[in-house]
């Protein structure tokens, strides 16, 4: 069964891809080619894109809800719980928490996103760490490509006007800049953006795994004080499987969860 996203959340979704794919196509043709590092950062710059998009889209699409779930107890068993709230009304795993946004319960839930329009919990959670790891390391990019362009393109005048986007765009509706210097603007704001809201995001879901989140290795030994008693190394097994590193290696891979559901989100 797919969740349907609403026309805010496809509006969001697309306005994603849209800033992604324009950022990287200034930096390419402006800004990596103007300072002269283009055959440097041209590589890296393709990677991590392929990588952030093609993480964005199955945090979109892949179902972390209990309505993937393909046998579902009519009765209370060990292993289950009753969710009281409308959108269950029913038998949901121990695991599992609602989430009032998509009135549903999750398994595992992390969070509700609404950059992708819905949960991140079980079968999307290592797709979503490795898009928060890979945007941070493009913000970086993009804003060392842009701190070289500006410190020898700009002037300590005109510096402010540059990074802050919406003067820039003012400037250019006036006719007093081109619109090429808008365009790096805009695209410097919304590198120094990602790279702030990456560094959160990033910090955020690794002190999660490795600290905060029992219920993620509910199968592990858990000590006196309730903490979880394993290794950092075992608990990104848990989260990520055995074959963790092809997650940052091939955009491609799949978890076990998807290969045998395939459970889609419908848009």
């Amino acid at each position: 069964m797919g969740i349907h996203k609403t026309r805010q959340e496809k509006i969001v979704i697309s306005i994603s891809y849209i800033l992604i794919v324009f950022c990287t196509t200034v930096q390419i043709t402006l800004v990596q080619w103007e300072i002269g590092l283009l055959a440097f950062c041209l590589l890296p710059t393709a990677v991590l894109t392929t990588m952030v998009m093609s993480n964005f889209w199955k945090c979109v699409w892949i179902d972390s809800t209990v309505r993937t779930l393909s046998e579902v107890p009519s009765i209370q068993t060990v292993g289950w719980r009753y969710c009281p709230y409308s959108g269950c009304s029913g038998s949901v795993p121990t695991n599992s928490r609602h989430c009032h946004t998509c009135d549903t319960c999750v398994i595992q839930r992390d969070h509700h996103c609404h950059f992708t329009g819905g949960c991140i919990g079980k079968r999307n959670l290592p797709y979503f760490v490795v898009l928060a790891t890979t945007l941070f390391g493009l913000s970086v990019l993009f804003n060392f490509t842009n701190l070289i362009y500006i410190v020898t393109h700009e002037t300590p005048g005109t510096l402010l006007i540059t990074i802050v986007a919406p003067i820039q765009i003012v400037w250019y509706v006036l006719g007093f800049v081109s619109v090429v210097h808008c365009m790096v603007s805009i695209n410097i704001s919304i590198s120094l953006v990602a790279l702030i809201g990456s560094s959160v995001l990033l910090y955020h879901e690794y002190n999660l795994i490795f600290y905060n989140k029992p219920y993620l290795t509910r199968s592990m030994p858990i000590e006196s004080s309730g903490v979880v008693n394993i290794s950092k190394m075992e608990r990104i097994r848990e989260v990520f499987g055995k074959r963790w590193y092809k997650f940052y290696l091939d955009p491609t891979h799949q978890t076990k969860y998807q290969k045998s559901t395939g459970a889609t989100r419908v848009m």
